[in-house]
């Protein structure tokens, strides 16, 4: 390769002293010029001998080292252009060999005991190949420094060791699948047990005779003996099975399959061969070994988790990933769809057998306080409840069964919320009501758990949440079964008028039975009516007006531009200097005083005093969970005029703004011409004319030109700016909001580069 030389000019101003009159001294000195500098590096320094007749153009072969020689001048760069001469001694220890370029090393299984080397860019690679003895070889790379003429070298010293040789050294353990079940639960009870045999070198071992005269090479057993399960291989003697069987590597690789015993839990499983000869048909005197576990398990539902949606799905993420749209109507008789999934595992952990039976159900009502106050409140609910263990009588007694909300009937759903107080998670509960005996009393139709985890039945007294309720706005699937992965999903359904709106889904299936009972295990989720994500949030006009008292409007809607009703919407202020900035009394951040109502709007008061037009520019930002973008909006500052845009947000093709242009008391601007430009595919519709008496004017924002997105992905923007003529007068910005593709659960389903995976 060639190496980049440097040219050094030599600074002499001391030897031009010295040639100066002047008086004692030794008359200056010169000190000649650094030389370059010869880097090695190699992949390994220690080789086993070539007793395997592994040839150089094997690349990376346990005994091949590769070395990478640099050349530095004394500055760093690299020095270019100048050949290395490499070598190495003695040539019965190590030799080398290179890669084949066409040019220099046109047999890559050429072997040398010198030769010379080009790079490229100031490094050059060789490779260093044990030969037929054991000792110590040393490679020596030499070059002359096209600056100085010297000299520069660099040693790298090589080992080549007997007695790694073809001997294993170390097994490497895998089982598929890493759990079993139980004979008899339905699911499989065997994993495929694989072993890796690799020498000292890290290669798989070579295999060893068969038949007459042959002998294995790996013992297999299971730690604890046959109550924990059993092996199965093929012997050098023929198939064997058993706590303990000995099998042979094929291309280093042995397999034996395991059998679940008798007995759960974690079962480890150890493979061991012999160090000394590889042969374990004759003993084994220097083992060495790895060890597996396999979790077995019954199979018998323990545990169940409702992934989707998640706890407070509503409050904290208005907005989902999982919905699909079945738009039958307009709004507000559309409907959207929710994937609702639960895991299932067994006691050990293990994922349920597939097909086990999950049913799920949905509490949405009675309710209160949606969406003023928020997602609501059920009406009948409370915190005393009192589930009997093992029997089927409910009391509460601060309940009203009969009054709240009401009342309670037959077929109404009683949540118990058990994992939410120590030592109650067998009585998480999702019954139906047979009978209500009394306003503090009802009987359910399946007998409770009896929460003896401990081995012992534990009453902890009336002093379990619970929530009675039914599905009146919504529906769900009524039960879905289990995947390989132990998960069950089915659909939840709801009306698009009511996004945001609170709901309890529940989940359970049979566990083992207690006293010939099956045990219900369940999982409750506070969930709700999720729009589409990504949320979309509006506010009423941009900039904002500073240092004034003004009602501030802001609304939240999903992707498809669907209200998000009983949504907090949250603010911060930044860039405020000395000034103060409020909203509904909140001073710096916090969330507006109400929660957006039918519209998906809330408003609030907003007060700014003290800001200054100095300095970065002021903003309020809005923002509501996760899957909403954040919506920056400026602070308009000072006595010039302001030009407000409203809404600030578009989501529709042909949605009208209104453009507002005012002094700084407030006042209209009439007669100012407006203009304005559009990016990213967003455009105005029609002429943009003067302001009107008010003024005012309106124009419309066209979003056909943003592309698609694909559903479940953000929506892509464009912007439209707006101007006054005035030479550096105010300006306001909408942004546009692009649509999706259909399909994927929209109805009518049209043609869809998404369903491709190409969005």
């Amino acid at each position: 390769m060639s190496f980049p030389g440097k040219i050094l000019g030599l600074l002499l101003a001391s030897l031009a002293l010295a040639s100066c009159g002047g008086g004692g001294g030794n008359g200056g000195s010169f000190s000649p010029p650094e030389s370059s500098k010869l880097e090695l590096t190699a992949t390994r320094t220690t080789l086993p001998v070539n007793v395997w007749g592994y040839q150089p153009i094997q690349y990376g072969n346990p005994t091949q080292a590769e070395v990478t020689m640099t050349w530095r001048n004394p500055d760093g760069s690299l020095v270019n252009g100048q050949d290395i001469h490499v070598s190495i001694a003695p040539t019965n220890v190590a030799v080398l060999s290179c890669l084949v370029d066409g040019d220099e090393c046109t047999d890559g299984n050429a072997l040398f005991g010198s030769m010379v080397v080009k790079g490229t860019n100031g490094r050059a690679t060789i490779f260093v190949n044990s030969f037929t003895t054991a000792g110590t070889a040393t490679f020596t790379a030499t070059g002359t420094d096209p600056n100085t003429n010297r000299s520069v070298s660099a040693t790298l010293t090589f080992k080549v060791v007997s007695g790694t040789g073809p001997q294993p050294a170390s097994i490497q353990l895998s089982a598929n699948p890493g759990h079993v079940y139980l004979p008899g639960s339905g699911a499989s009870s065997s994993s495929m047990i694989s072993a890796h045999v690799y020498d000292g070198a890290g290669q798989l071992v070579p295999d060893p005779a068969t038949g007459n005269g042959g002998f294995d090479n790996i013992q297999f057993e299971v730690v604890g003996g046959a109550s924990r399960g059993t092996l199965s291989t093929t012997s050098v003697a023929g198939p064997v099975s058993g706590a303990v069987v000995t099998s042979h590597t094929v291309h280093g690789i042995a397999n034996a399959s395991f059998s679940a015993g008798s007995e759960q839990g974690p079962v480890q499983i150890r493979a061991t061969t012999d160090r000394a000869d590889g042969n374990v048909s004759n003993g084994i005197t220097d083992p060495v070994s790895s060890t597996i576990t396999v979790v077995v398990s019954d199979g018998e539902l323990f545990s169940l988790v409702l992934t989707s949606p998640t706890t407070n799905d509503i409050t904290v993420n208005p907005v989902s990933d999982n919905v699909s749209s079945e738009v039958v109507a307009p709004s507000p008789d559309g409907s959207y769809s929710m994937t609702v999934s639960a895991l299932a595992t067994d006691r050990q952990g293990n994922p349920v057998p597939p097909g086990t039976v999950i049913e799920f159900g949905l509490v949405d009502s009675p309710m209160s306080g949606f969406p003023n106050s928020g997602a609501g409140d059920f009406l009948i609910a409370g915190n005393d409840g009192n589930p009997q263990e093992g029997g089927r009588l409910f009391t509460a007694p601060s309940g009203h069964f009969r009054t709240a909300g009401g009342g309670t009937g037959p077929g109404d759903t009683l949540l118990v919320f058990g994992k939410e107080v120590e030592g109650n998670s067998d009585l998480e509960s999702a019954r139906q009501v047979a009978t209500v005996n009394s306003e503090t009393s009802l009987t359910v139709t399946y007998p409770f758990n009896p929460n003896d985890t401990t081995g012992h039945t534990v009453d902890y007294g009336p002093v379990l949440p619970y929530v009675i309720g039914r599905a009146q706005e919504g529906n769900i699937g009524a039960r879905g079964t289990t995947d390989a992965n132990g998960v069950a999903r089915t659909t939840l359904n709801y009306p698009v008028s009511r996004l945001g709106k609170g709901a309890y889904i529940w989940a359970r299936g049979a566990g083992a039975p207690v006293n010939g009972t099956p045990r219900l295990v369940t999982a409750i989720s506070r969930g709700g009516f999720a729009g589409i994500a990504p949320g979309v949030l509006v506010v009423n006009q941009t900039p904002l007006p500073g240092n004034t008292t003004t009602l501030v409007e802001v609304c939240l809607y999903d992707a498809l531009g669907a209200a998000i009703q009983g949504a907090h919407i949250g603010f911060g202020f930044t860039n405020l200097g000395l000034g103060r900035g409020s909203i509904d009394g909140i001073q710096t951040a916090g969330v507006f005083a109400r929660p957006t109502g039918t519209s998906g709007c809330t408003s609030g008061e907003l007060q700014t005093s003290g800001l200054s037009a100095d300095g970065e520019e002021p903003t309020v930002t809005f923002t509501a969970g996760p899957r909403v973008p954040a919506l920056p909006v400026p602070i308009a500052v000072g006595g010039s005029l302001i030009l407000q845009a409203s809404p600030s947000t578009v989501t529709g093709n042909g949605q009208a703004v209104t453009l507002r242009l005012t002094d700084s008391s407030g006042h209209g601007v009439a007669g100012a011409q407006l203009s304005g430009t559009c990016t990213g595919g967003a455009g105005i519709m029609g002429m943009l004319g003067a302001t009107d008496a008010n003024g005012e004017a309106t124009v419309k924002i066209s979003t056909s030109g943003i592309a698609l997105s694909c559903p479940g992905d953000d929506a892509k923007t464009g912007t439209c700016t707006f101007q006054t003529g005035l030479q550096g007068g105010p300006t306001a910005t909408v942004t546009a909001v692009g649509g999706f593709y259909a399909g994927g659960g929209v109805s009518p389903p049209e043609p869809s580069p998404c369903d491709d995976g190409n969005p």
